[in-house]
């Protein structure tokens, strides 16, 4: 039996898809863009997806849930993702990361999504990273081949497992 794909969803997904929700339970209209999030986000959770935020979305949404009516949203959506954990070598590769243009945070995000595990650490790695960051994919697609080359050579040094850690697939949500 194979592994379910792992999907790390950037914080404007979350924050799409939450202000989607609460859209929803208001009986308000949809925007394009929350319209987009809530049916990535229903269609992974359906197909068997797991679905992982960064530690940093995560402490955003702990602290928003005493916020009234959106708090029973945050915690069905709380429920169903998991907070994607760095592991060893992330900050490393984050730093290398910057060094092609990336800024700090898409830097960290990338870089969770080759290492970072799960709370039990079963898993490294994330498969495809989803976000609506249009110059982040844009520099991404430049100067990808370079930094499958130096991720390549990084893990050649490492120990198992992260000496089998890939790539994300970056992919934009339009």
């Amino acid at each position: 039996m194979s592994m379910p794909t792992r999907y790390l969803l950037d914080k404007v997904i979350v924050r799409y898809t939450l202000d989607g929700m609460l859209s929803l339970s208001l009986g308000r209209e949809l925007a394009e863009q929350q319209f987009a999030a809530l049916k990535l986000f229903q269609s992974l959770a359906t197909d068997g997806g797991d679905l992982f935020i960064a530690p940093a979305s995560a402490n955003i949404l702990e602290r928003l849930q005493g916020s009234g009516r959106s708090e029973a949203l945050i915690q069905l959506f709380l429920r169903r993702v998991q907070v994607a954990q760095p592991t060893r070598y992330f900050s490393r590769w984050s730093r290398r990361l910057r060094a092609y243009g990336f800024t700090p945070e898409d830097a960290r995000m990338i870089a969770l999504g080759s290492f970072s595990t799960n709370l039990s650490r079963e898993i490294v790695g994330m498969h495809v990273f989803i976000t609506y960051d249009h110059p982040m994919v844009n520099l991404w697609d430049q100067k990808h081949k370079e930094i499958a080359q130096r991720l390549h050579a990084m893990r050649q040094q490492l120990a198992a497992p992260y000496n089998q850690v890939q790539l994300p697939v970056i992919q934009l949500l339009k």
